[in-house]
């Protein structure tokens, strides 16, 4: 009795495994290219809110130049951009040298609106000038520029001992809500003769 009880539940068994088990060929071969299409390699986002300081050659010549500014779409805001700068330069008993007898050579570069660039001197025989500084006097330039524009300064130069440049240019967003981290140089010249600064700059942010 016991022997023919298990072997019903034997064949019990046998006839639940056969009636759950099914081959390969009832299940659709599913198209894995079409549920999971390959997109490419995903590109990073730039994200110019970051304000990131991208920096140049502070050497290289003007005619190198390329504008490194970009075109924003979306949001596209409005800024005030101001550029201050001045350079000094004394004599052996501290006072400013006329203009006639400068002997410093210090350059600001910055990049107008219309994505030219332009040169500040020291020294009034530069000829990749258009503006000229006075000794001991600052000078400042305001205008308009967008989103994408480079806020851009170049400091360089070389100067008899005692002398400096300094430089700043900095943009407030037109609806307050965007603060904009100023660039800045100031340098002197402290080693004997007509030498150059020691830490020239050259570097820009693209304004979001």
């Amino acid at each position: 009795m016991v022997k023919k009880l298990i072997h019903y539940i034997l064949i019990g068994v046998l006839l639940l495994t056969t009636g759950c088990t099914r081959s390969s060929e009832e299940y659709a071969e599913e198209d894995y290219e079409k549920l999971f299409p390959f997109k490419g390699i995903d590109k990073p986002k730039l994200s110019y809110e970051d304000q990131v300081i991208q920096l140049g050659n502070p050497d290289a010549p003007v005619t190198d130049y390329v504008y490194p500014g970009v075109d924003i779409t979306d949001n596209v805001r409005d800024y005030t951009v101001t550029l201050t700068c001045s350079y000094t330069e004394v004599n052996l008993l501290g006072q400013l040298v006329e203009d006639s007898d400068i002997s410093s050579r210090y350059t600001i570069r910055y990049i107008s609106p219309d994505k030219q660039l332009h040169v500040i001197a020291s020294n009034r025989r530069d000829e990749t000038a258009t503006i000229f500084l006075t000794n001991g006097k600052e000078y400042e330039l305001t205008f308009t520029a967008h989103s994408g524009y480079p806020m851009y300064i170049c400091v360089n130069g070389v100067g008899p001992r005692g002398s400096s440049i300094k430089a700043t240019i900095s943009a407030v967003s037109e609806d307050g809500l965007t603060i904009v981290k100023p660039l800045t140089v100031n340098q002197h010249q402290n080693e004997e003769g007509i030498d150059k600064i020691k830490s020239p700059f050259c570097g820009y942010i693209i304004l979001p």
